[in-house]
């Protein structure tokens, strides 16, 4: 099976096909010449696609790492079988954002925004960890001296860039907002309508236009039915937990928990 029919098999819009082709080649590359080679960072939806499709179609070793155990943008290494990858070095480097202004608190866009303003492309990005006294960026080892260099300012506040090792970051420590609603159905429109104080008619459009992610996978179906677990990403919104389903009301409606991230 050659790589567009395996393609076929996968809901993937045209950028992430081009994704998947430029990491096989590279994976190609190291099988036929049984060198090292490493490809950009990508996101979960894909890196779970791309663990799928390596598996079957080529005999070469692969790993996937983003910097930290917990990362979610990753980057392969595709290494000849005889090899050990504890002993091959990812190239990943971190970026350390200090001295932030104490009275404002920048979101993740804000911070991926400006780094993008630079000129750089969202595959030489990997995870951004924002805590409150330090934002940490990881990036692929070759833009890193680029970025100490020309990233100066996010928006009109300055910052103080310096370049770090992956063995100093600093998990974000999660927090969330407990939601308890009721909702006609277990839908992703319905539960998203709920958690994110939106009409269900605002949710449908924009479920449909692919703004809304369950578990990193795009979900165009309004009608889609989530499962307690699943993690629900809103583009612009946040992101929540379906966690629990407490039971039904007398007028047989679903009484559900949500978390939701702060």
């Amino acid at each position: 099976m050659n790589k567009k029919d395996i393609l076929s098999k996968y809901l993937l819009n045209n950028e992430q096909k081009m994704q998947v082709l430029k990491i096989l080649d590279k994976a190609a590359l190291a099988e036929k010449k049984q060198i090292i080679r490493y490809s950009d960072f990508i996101d979960p939806y894909l890196y779970i696609i791309l663990k799928d499709i390596l598996t079957n179609l080529y005999n070469i070793s692969f790993k996937g790492f983003g910097g930290y155990e917990k990362a979610e943008r990753k980057i392969f290494i595709f290494y000849p079988n005889y090899l050990c990858s504890d002993y091959i070095d990812f190239p990943i480097k971190l970026i350390n954002l200090q001295n932030l202004p104490k009275n404002k608190v920048f979101t993740h866009r804000e911070v991926l925004g400006a780094i993008l303003s630079l000129g750089l492309k969202r595959d030489k990005i990997g995870d951004i960890i924002i805590n409150k006294d330090i934002i940490q960026i990881l990036v692929l080892e070759e833009v890193a001296d680029f970025i100490e260099l020309y990233f100066k300012k996010i928006g009109r506040f300055s910052i103080n860039v310096s370049i770090g090792n992956i063995d100093s970051i600093v998990p974000k420590i999660e927090e969330f907002k407990e939601i308890s609603a009721n909702v006609k159905s277990l839908r992703l429109d319905s539960v998203c309508s709920a958690s994110f104080f939106e009409s269900r008619n605002k949710v449908a459009e924009d479920i449909k236009k692919g703004k809304i992610k369950v578990n990193y996978r795009p979900i165009n179906m309004p009608s889609y039915i989530l499962e307690e677990g699943d993690m629900v990403s809103y583009r612009g919104k946040g992101r929540i937990i379906f966690e629990k389903i407490q039971g039904k009301t007398k007028k047989d409606r679903y009484k559900i928990n949500i978390k939701k991230f702060v």
